[in-house]
C-alpha cells in the first residue's frame, strides 16, 4: 500500500526535525558570523588577496549552512544535541539490546555502584541514601570531576533518571529506559545524559570533561555492559587477556 501524501510529508518533516541539532541562539550567531566572513572574503578578493578571501567565503557558507539548516556534522560526530536543552547542554543519546527481560537489566542498573564497572569515564559510584548518590569520573588528561546526584524517577523494569544536586563539578542529568525489544529478543536499553558546563575559568575544565564523555564512548559503554550481562564480566576479562 503507498504512502499517502500526509504521511510522505510528515516523514520528510520528521527526517527534517531529525538533522536539526543547533540551537535557535547557535544558529542566529552562526547565520551573523557568516554573513560578516562571506563579506570579508569578498573584500579579500577585490583586493587580489585570492587564497584568504576564498577561505573566508567558504568558511563563512559553512557557518551560513548551519545557521539556516540547524545541522552541524560535528555535532552528529560527537552526538551532541544543543535543540531540546539549554544553558549550551551537550546531550548525548544511546541504545542497545540485551539478551535479557527488562527487569534483570533494569536490577543490575539500579545497584548504581555497578555502572562504573562498564561506564569508563566513571571512577566510582557511591550511594549514599535511598535515592542519592556521590559520582567521580575521570576524563581526558586526567581530568576529574565529582558531585551528588538524586534518583528522580524509580520505575522498575522501566525506567530510571537522575539529576545532579548542589555545587556540580558538571551538571548533569540522565535517563535510561528498558524496554521488552521486539520478537521477545530481550531488553531495549535507551540512555539519555545532558552535560551543563558551567561558566568562568572551572567550566572550561569541566567542558574539556563534558565533551570527552561523547556519543561513541557511550556506545562502547552499553556494548561493555551487554557483555557483562550477556557473557559475564570474568569471560570478558579473560578474552581481553587473552
Amino acid at each position: 500500500m503507498e504512502p499517502s501524501e500526509t504521511e510522505r510529508g510528515q516523514s520528510r518533516e520528521w527526517r527534517r526535525d531529525r538533522r536539526v541539532n543547533v540551537g535557535p541562539a547557535e544558529r542566529k550567531a552562526s547565520v551573523v558570523g557568516g554573513a560578516a566572513l562571506a563579506v570579508s572574503g569578498l573584500r579579500c578578493i577585490s583586493k587580489r588577496n585570492y587564497a584568504s578571501g576564498l577561505a573566508m567565503m567558504i568558511a563563512g557558507g559553512m557557518f551560513l549552512y548551519r545557521g539556516q539548516t540547524g545541522h552541524c556534522g560535528i555535532y552528529d560526530a560527537m552526538g551532541v544535541d544543543t535543540v531540546h536543552t539549554h544553558n549550551s547542554a551537550l546531550t548525548i543519546t544511546k541504545a542497545v539490546t540485551i539478551g535479557l527481560p527488562p527487569q534483570e537489566v533494569y536490577e543490575f542498573w539500579r545497584n548504581l555502584e555497578n555502572l562504573p564497572r562498564f561506564m569508563r569515564h566513571l571512577e566510582s559510584v557511591q550511594v549514599t541514601g535511598a535515592r542519592t548518590s556521590h559520582w567521580k569520573a575521570v576524563g581526558p588528561g586526567g581530568i576529574s570531576a565529582e558531585w551528588d546526584a538524586e534518583m528522580m524517577e524509580d520505575m522498575p523494569g522501566q525506567q530510571i533518571s537522575w539529576h545532579s544536586v548542589g555545587e556540580a563539578d558538571v551538571p548533569n542529568k540522565g535517563s535510561v529506559e528498558f524496554k521488552e525489544a521486539p520478537g521477545h529478543r530481550g531488553t531495549e536499553v535507551k540512555v539519555t545524559i545532558d552535560y551543563y558546563p558551567p561558566g568562568g575559568g572551572a567550566g572550561k575544565v569541566a567542558a574539556k570533561l563534558a565533551q570527552g564523555i561523547n556519543a561513541q564512548q557511550l556506545e562502547e559503554d552499553l556494548k561493555r555492559l551487554k557483555q557483562i550481562l550477556e557473557v559475564g564480566e570474568e569471560t570478558t576479562a579473560r578474552r581481553t587477556v587473552a
